[in-house]
């Protein structure tokens, strides 16, 4: 059961880390960013660390879990077992933002059809990218057992108003709390985002 709820606790970090521009000029962001054009999307790429000192819930199927983080710059966030504190610069790189997941555990089955649903998601959640100059994006996801988390770009606040799109998450690793630290690739439509800055 402590496993499920690690699973879901990396997974909602891996998918809370999104689209985050931190408190710099737009122009001055994308030149900070590791930015690239796949599929006719522009793909940004941030780190987020979960904190597991904030994570309640149940190791139950359909047991709510909530759990918050810190977004930080893409690259910053070391790769495996980490001693970074999820609250703390990381070698001088403060974090950018704050992030927070609400899920549900879908796992574990009854064991006379588990095998049948073996790859379905394990959890679902919403995630919340709150920068710290104002601008916010919010994401729908699920983790699969794998590990893989994919989540929809429902929306934006601020500079991200009408975003759309998706995001995959890759945990790193963990940090001084026992939960992730991950990468995570917002892939935005382009043309989706609307919004001015909020500088």
């Amino acid at each position: 059961m402590k496993r499920i709820v690690l699973s879901l606790g990396l997974a909602v970090l891996a998918s809370l880390v999104g689209v985050v521009p931190g408190f710099r000029p737009l122009a001055e962001f994308q030149a900070a960013v590791q930015a690239a054009t796949d599929d006719a999307d522009d793909v940004l790429t941030f780190d987020v660390a979960a904190d597991c000192r904030t994570f309640v819930g149940g190791p139950n199927r359909g047991d709510v879990v909530i759990v918050n983080g810190k977004i930080f710059p893409a690259e910053t966030l070391p790769s495996g077992p980490g001693t970074n504190d999820p609250t703390q610069p990381v070698n001088g790189v403060a974090p950018i933002g704050e992030w927070a997941n609400r899920g549900q555990n879908s796992f574990p089955l009854p064991p006379a059809v588990a095998s049948a649903y073996s790859s379905t998601p394990a959890a679902f959640g919403t995630q919340y990218f709150i920068l710290n100059d104002g601008r916010a994006l919010t994401t729908e996801g699920f983790l699969f057992p794998s590990g893989l988390v994919l989540s929809s770009v429902t929306g934006g606040i601020g500079g991200f108003r009408g975003a759309a799109g998706f995001s995959q998450g890759n945990i790193l690793g963990t940090n001084a709390t026992g939960c992730p630290n991950a990468r995570v690739k917002f892939h935005i439509q382009p043309g989706s985002v609307r919004g001015e800055s909020n500088n």
